[in-house]
């Protein structure tokens, strides 16, 4: 009876820590190659039609990543429109979800504007900012931390996420 009760504590609790594990994966994954291969391999198990879109998100922002590490424009492509199709896929899938959001914000700031992946930033930065007080104080400190060293944001913005 006491191992049930742990294996159901373990469950409830594993989602919120895998996914505390999984942003700081897609922090680190920004950084450096091996980070993201790291990101990309923990991630590359989820079936594209896995329910939690949060980690689908995820793996699709991995994706995107990987992209940034490649040599080939080629596969530097490939990887580019297969992450971000994934995570449009998500987005159209579950469209209030805050992290995928937040995810798609951070993609699109971050790219070339050759890629033609700037589509949504206004779009996203007003859901963000109009769903921010709902969100659990863990996602409200990790959407805080990208806001403020984010330039898509004024500083009138940034003010709202405190």
């Amino acid at each position: 009876m006491k191992v049930l009760g742990l294996f159901l504590c373990l469950l409830c609790i594993a989602p919120d820590k895998e996914l505390a594990t999984v942003r700081q994966q897609y922090i680190d994954a920004a950084v450096s190659a091996e980070s993201a291969l790291v990101f990309h391999a923990s991630l590359e198990y989820l079936d594209n039609s896995h329910e939690n879109t949060t980690l689908l998100a995820y793996k699709a922002a991995s994706i995107v990543l990987m992209a940034k590490y490649e040599k080939g424009l080629f596969t530097k492509t490939r990887y580019f429109n297969r992450g971000t199709d994934l995570l449009e896929e998500v987005i159209e899938k579950d469209a209030k979800n805050y992290e995928a959001r937040l995810l798609r914000l951070n993609i699109q700031d971050n790219v070339p504007w050759i890629t033609g992946y700037t589509g949504d930033i206004k779009k996203d930065k007003a859901f963000l900012i109009a769903n921010y007080a709902a969100q659990p104080k863990d996602l409200k400190v990790f959407t805080k931390n990208y806001v403020v060293q984010c330039d898509a944001f004024s500083d009138k913005e940034k003010a709202l996420f405190n």
